[in-house]
């Protein structure tokens, strides 16, 4: 009697054994595939900036149209809205976040154009009017007013029409290149 009970009672611990065995190597395989799925996923994140004028996403490897140009008006304001007591200042900003391949040739710009408002005792103020976004290029032109003073009188405006190209590296986005396109100049 004591044997067919312990046998009774081991059968059940083995079929316990072998339903906790079956399910663990069901979880396991279940493991697997969720992390095979998540490693081929692209995450996105959506950056919500204190002054949301509208939504804009980064992925592994792009950007949405819109954080482009937002970046682009902000960069543009950093370059273009300036006087000679803040334009050091602004220019580190800008090189901060510039790409390797166009740190020289953007620094020697800026340098050129700290030196300008220095001697001339010029200030600068940019109003962007139009912005075109070409996200699979990563290129933004900005077009708009640059307004020029000495003092509180205006000496130039010019139509001006400028290009960004950005690299997008390890989740920053960097300035590659700043140049000016097109120039329709206004004297008073």
């Amino acid at each position: 009697m004591k044997f067919n009970l312990m046998n009774a009672r081991l059968g059940n611990l083995l079929q316990q054994r072998n339903a906790l065995l079956t399910m663990s190597a069901g979880l396991l395989a279940l493991n697997f595939v969720q992390a095979f799925l998540v490693m081929g996923k692209d995450e996105r994140v959506v950056i919500v900036p204190p002054d949301v004028r509208q939504e804009f996403w980064v992925q592994k490897n792009k950007v949405s149209a819109s954080y482009l140009e937002e970046m682009a008006i902000l960069y543009a304001d950093l370059i273009l809205e300036n006087t000679p007591s803040g334009a050091a200042f602004r220019r580190d900003i800008v090189l901060r976040n510039s790409a390797s391949s166009g740190f020289g040739a953007l620094k020697t710009k800026l340098l050129a154009d700290e030196k300008r408002l220095k001697k001339e005792h010029l200030s600068t103020s940019f109003q962007a009017n139009k912005v075109k976004v070409d996200p699979k290029n990563m290129r933004v032109e900005i077009k708009g007013d640059l307004m020029r003073y000495v003092g509180q009188k205006r000496i130039s405006q010019s139509r001006d029409v400028y290009e960004f190209t950005f690299e997008y590296h390890r989740g920053r986005l960097l300035i590659q290149s700043f140049k000016l396109i097109k120039s329709d100049k206004n004297e008073d």
